[in-house]
Formats: structure tokens, C-alpha cells, sequence
């Protein structure tokens, strides 16, 4: 086994608050059910293809041409007339940035691991790009390149981008589907369920 040597990490709901989070009180605050958004939302992570998700991810659509579309299938999906306007800010508007995290990444690369984040994106302007890159050497985000997770490919990139090997690289997302297409692609990694849990992993595989 390779000595680690690199810590990728997700970003929302492992660099944030949980997504979830700020689902419920988007839902709240127009009106539907929150089953409702999840299905309208995340079909593309529970096996099923949904191409407006997903072009959306990998920049293919602008974030203007996906909010009139997903406010409209939401519409339709509650009966309750979504506004498009702003709507991508809207609904992450709850998340927050989780500083133990934040902190954690900071201390693995003092302490000489090289850093990357790997996210799949809904638009560009969630990410706080100063602090960001200030924490990572390598920046990867699914609308910029073109690639998602968990897509092979995005994670072959992102060991290219560090200069690493994937047995080298230590992976955090909370998605369980990403965790074990990061593993396939041979990388060690962990699934992030709450900040304490993974802040004390990381302490600990990586000796901080």
C-alpha cells in the first residue's frame, strides 16, 4: 500500500452544512414537499439518468437555462409555481462553510500532504474561490471541466492534477455512490457522515 501523500475532498455537505439541511428550508419557504424537491433534484445520484442535472453539472447549459427548466419541472412535479429567478441561490441559501473542516484541510497541508477539492457543481458561485484556493493546490469543479463524479474520468484527472497516484490519495465525499467510485479507481477514501467523525479520522490516518 502507497504512503498517502494527497486529501481530496467534496465540497458541499463536507466543506458545508448538510445539503439536506438547506433543502428543507428552501421547501419550506416556497411551499413543497421536501420528497418532492429530493425527487425533482437528485434523481442523477440514485441511479437514474437526468440529463438536466447533469449538463448542468458539467457546463454544458448556463445556470440560467437550468433554473427556467428545473423551476418549471417543479412546478409541474407540486403544482406550486416556482420562481427561476436567483433560483440555484435560493436554494443553497441555508448552507454554511464548516470551519472544523476547513481547519482540517489546512492542517494536512502544512503538514506537507498536497490538497484537492473535487466537486460536482450547481453553478460557480457557491464556492468561496479565495478561501478555496488558499487550502488547495488543485481545484476541480464538474462544470469546469466538463467531467462529474462519478465519472472515472474526474478522478483520473484529479490524481494527474496533483501529481500523485490514485494509492496515494486519501478521498471524502458524502455520497456513498462517489466514496466507492473513488475506491474503484484506487483510491483510499471515507464517507463523510458528520464533521467530528471525519476530522477525527483524518487526525488519525494522517497523523496530524
Amino acid at each position: 500500500m502507497s504512503a498517502l501523500k494527497g486529501l481530496v475532498v467534496d465540497f458541499g455537505g463536507v466543506l458545508t452544512t448538510p445539503l439536506q439541511d438547506a433543502m428543507v428550508r428552501f421547501s419550506n419557504d416556497v411551499g413543497i414537499e421536501l420528497q418532492d424537491l429530493v425527487r425533482a433534484a437528485l434523481a442523477a445520484y440514485a441511479g437514474s439518468t437526468d440529463s438536466l442535472v447533469t449538463e448542468f453539472e458539467t457546463g454544458k447549459i448556463t445556470e440560467a437555462e437550468f433554473s427556467k427548466a428545473f423551476a418549471k419541472r417543479l412546478t409541474e412535479l407540486t403544482g406550486v409555481h416556482i420562481d427561476p429567478e436567483g433560483l440555484v441561490t435560493r436554494l443553497f441559501a441555508d448552507l454554511r462553510l464548516e470551519d472544523d473542516m476547513l481547519s482540517v484541510v489546512a492542517g494536512a497541508r502544512s503538514a506537507g500532504y498536497k490538497t484537492a477539492l473535487l466537486s460536482n457543481s450547481w453553478g460557480l458561485d457557491l464556492y468561496p474561490h479565495d478561501r478555496l484556493h488558499t487550502l488547495f493546490d488543485v481545484v476541480i469543479i464538474s462544470g469546469e471541466v466538463g467531467l462529474r463524479k462519478p465519472d472515472p474520468a474526474i478522478f483520473a484527472l484529479t490524481t494527474q492534477k496533483l501529481g500523485l497516484q490514485p494509492s496515494e490519495c486519501l478521498f471524502v465525499d458524502d455520497h456513498p455512490g462517489h466514496v466507492a467510485a473513488a475506491a474503484e479507481a484506487g483510491m483510499r477514501s471515507i464517507l463523510h457522515i458528520t464533521p467530528e467523525a471525519t476530522v477525527e479520522a483524518l487526525q488519525e490516518i494522517l497523523r496530524l
